[in-house]
């Protein structure tokens, strides 16, 4: 058992880090929270682990009521643990529970049902039992335990798994994958404990889960804008060089460059805390009007933002900026300033370089910019 001892202690090692490295702020401020709970709740449940290994088949006074006592923890805190785990899949991967009251309570029953049971067990053996000689032993309803937090941990997978067959984006199906290892790592380690009792595995899973969503989850941090939660320019060079080395049937890349009409006008009469809402509202239609339709969205610094799109002619592409204007002049209603993008693009041609793509969608924003001037002399 000495070995079970040290895997569970590496993980809880592994965890207390994770959780230091939360406090020191290098996650969103909106991710902290939930994921230091998790790994919290992951914590206790291996060190509910650990005592209950010290202890089994141990002989002292009360032994076998203590023993109770440190499995019924255990028990109730894997419900715990495989709850948290289901709503922080849900939060990563952009769902809510609804409010209603009905699907909260819902959600939270398997957990109830698992935390009373495990309470009783002391009394009743329904998950464990514990023998004159202090050693545990499975309970005879242990396969409802098991299925109360499967089904915690396959709802967790399957969250994800439906809504990468729903994003077209890359970058969002990165993180989904993530989140689908959230849900599958435990789930399958705990098969394997279950088989074989005597290995510490589903703590191996557990950590394994929350290591590659911490690592995710970093990686969504250096290739994001902070502010309007788009690609950065480094991620769109990335995707620009991807896509240069593919070939779609019936459709060729565009680059389309845009940026906002008058928005010095907007920092220097309302402010910069305006300006960069006004920032937040170009982003949130880029992502309703391109994020359905699976282009490549990016903000490239300021007022800047550049879209990759494979379309099959210059009509689609007319059509695109019609749909980002429009939507955009909708959402700027109520406003106290006119929310207007110009918007120029090109095609790739055979055999042009990244750079001199970058250059005619430039010129191309120019010379729209350029007779917004005419217009208004």
């Amino acid at each position: 058992m000495s070995l079970y001892i040290t895997v569970n202690t590496l993980c809880a090692v592994i965890m207390i880090i994770l959780m230091f490295m939360v406090k020191r702020g290098v996650m969103h401020e909106s991710d902290q929270k939930t994921f230091f709970n998790l790994c919290l709740n992951s914590l206790l449940l291996f060190s509910f682990d650990i005592l209950w290994v010290v202890l089994d088949g141990t002989s002292f006074s009360h032994g076998p009521l203590i023993n109770k006592i440190v499995n019924a923890a255990y028990f109730a805190q894997s419900g715990v643990v495989c709850y948290c785990w289901s709503r922080y899949s849900l939060f990563l991967s952009g769902n809510r529970l609804k409010l209603w009251k009905f699907y909260r309570v819902l959600f939270l029953l398997p957990m109830i049902v698992v935390a009373f049971m495990a309470i009783a067990s002391i009394w009743t053996g329904w998950f464990f039992t514990v023998d004159a000689t202090n050693h545990y032993q499975r309970g005879e309803y242990l396969i409802l335990h098991v299925s109360l937090i499967f089904a915690y941990l396959l709802y967790s997978f399957f969250v994800a798994v439906f809504a990468i067959k729903r994003k077209r984006e890359l970058v969002n199906k990165n993180k989904l994958y993530a989140i689908s290892a959230l849900g599958f790592l435990p789930f399958f380690a705990e098969i394997v404990q279950i088989e074989y009792p005597g290995l510490s595995v589903f703590c191996v899973g557990a950590t394994l889960g929350l290591v590659v969503v911490f690592l995710e989850i970093q990686r969504e941090m250096i290739s994001l804008d902070p502010l309007t939660r788009l690609n950065n320019r480094n991620q769109a060079s990335i995707y620009l060089s991807s896509r240069f080395k593919q070939e779609i049937p019936g459709k060729m890349l565009y680059q389309f460059a845009m940026d906002l009409d008058k928005f010095k006008g907007i920092n220097d009469t309302y402010g910069h805390m305006e300006g960069d809402n006004a920032l937040m509202i170009v982003s949130m239609v880029l992502k309703l009007v391109c994020g359905p339709r699976g282009h490549f969205i990016s903000r490239y610094g300021g007022d800047e933002f550049v879209v990759f799109a494979n379309l099959p002619d210059d009509d689609a592409a007319n059509e695109l900026c019609a749909a980002i204007e429009e939507k955009l002049e909708k959402r700027s209603i109520g406003l106290p300033y006119a929310l207007k993008m110009s918007i120029g693009y090109a095609r790739l041609r055979k055999g042009e370089t990244e750079e001199s793509l970058g250059r005619r969608a430039d010129e191309s924003l120019y010379e729209i910019k350029k007779r917004k001037k005419v217009d208004r002399v």
